[in-house]
């Protein structure tokens, strides 16, 4: 297996980018004071937010499921951090996680039937309808921020058992478990492309100490850096086709990028506190 180091900054691999993903296509996002967070949606292409959520609460890490109808997302609403699902429109709000357990940063099993997600002693997962809550990874992994893979082999996420977060990858039973990176900062954030080849994560760029968005293979070869903003660039979410990228900058506002780090926009208002984005899986064929 080849290790990274992400002080050497590899030149950039040139990665074709198709036609883009549709503007009608929604990212969902959450924005507020702490402690009053909602979620919301907004389309690609720009234009009025629609909130989902009102409770006077924490309300992060929106995720969709696999056919874009339904939205995944963690809230204390209840007193601690849970893992709930709801419409797409906002409507049904359902808690998964029981009482007891607590639940963050949820991500859809392919079919739509499990959440994996970060729980107080590391990853775990569940069934949509509550059932069935296996433990993946012990708790000297210190493991966190998962994301499934669309073929549903492999589930990415980092870990900080080193001290420094760092990016892993494992089957999705919690079985061979593969560190990709290994450098002196932390890597996190990290989500696979849709087609399962790259990817994608964020990282305290060399020399200074704001994170940058970085691509590299599955197997933790060709590294690129996409960003090079002074400030925080994080929480990637890919396009269904793979071409483009949407993340935070500096906890304030949502920017689209291609993959290959080109055409840069801002599609959201600066507005402190705006993070936690993801991309809306939609067939544009």
């Amino acid at each position: 297996m080849k290790i990274l180091a992400i002080a050497l900054l590899l030149p950039i691999l040139v990665i074709a980018v198709a036609a883009f993903a549709a503007d009608t296509d929604l990212i969902a996002y959450f924005y507020g004071d702490w402690g009053a967070t909602n979620i919301y949606t907004i389309p690609v292409g720009g234009g009025e937010s629609t909130q989902l959520t009102s409770s006077a609460s924490n309300n992060l890490d929106p995720e969709w499921s696999p056919d874009g109808m339904k939205i995944a997302f963690q809230s204390d609403r209840d007193g601690a951090d849970a893992i709930y699902i709801m419409n797409v429109d906002g409507s049904d709000q359902v808690r998964v996680t029981p009482p007891g357990i607590r639940g963050r940063n949820p991500s859809w099993s392919p079919d739509g039937t499990q959440i994996v997600f970060t729980s107080a002693t590391g990853i775990a997962v569940i069934a949509t309808s509550g059932t069935n809550l296996r433990q993946l990874t012990s708790s000297s992994l210190r493991a966190s921020n998962p994301k499934w893979s669309i073929e549903g082999d492999k589930i990415v996420f980092e870990s900080a058992r080193g001290g420094d977060a760092e990016i892993y990858v494992m089957n999705a039973d919690g079985s061979n478990i593969t560190q990709l990176t290994s450098n002196s900062t932390d890597d996190q954030h990290p989500a696979i492309s849709s087609d399962g080849t790259l990817i994608a994560f964020n990282s305290h760029a060399p020399e200074r100490q704001d994170y940058d968005l970085f691509v590299m293979k599955v197997d933790g070869t060709d590294l690129q850096r996409l960003t090079t903003a002074p400030d925080l660039d994080e929480y990637a979410s890919w396009s269904s086709d793979g071409t483009q990228l949407v993340y935070c900058y500096a906890n304030a506002a949502l920017y689209i990028i291609n993959v290959d780090g080109t055409e840069k926009r801002q599609l959201t208002p600066s507005r402190f506190w705006t993070a936690g984005p993801a991309w809306q899986p939609t067939d544009n064929d």
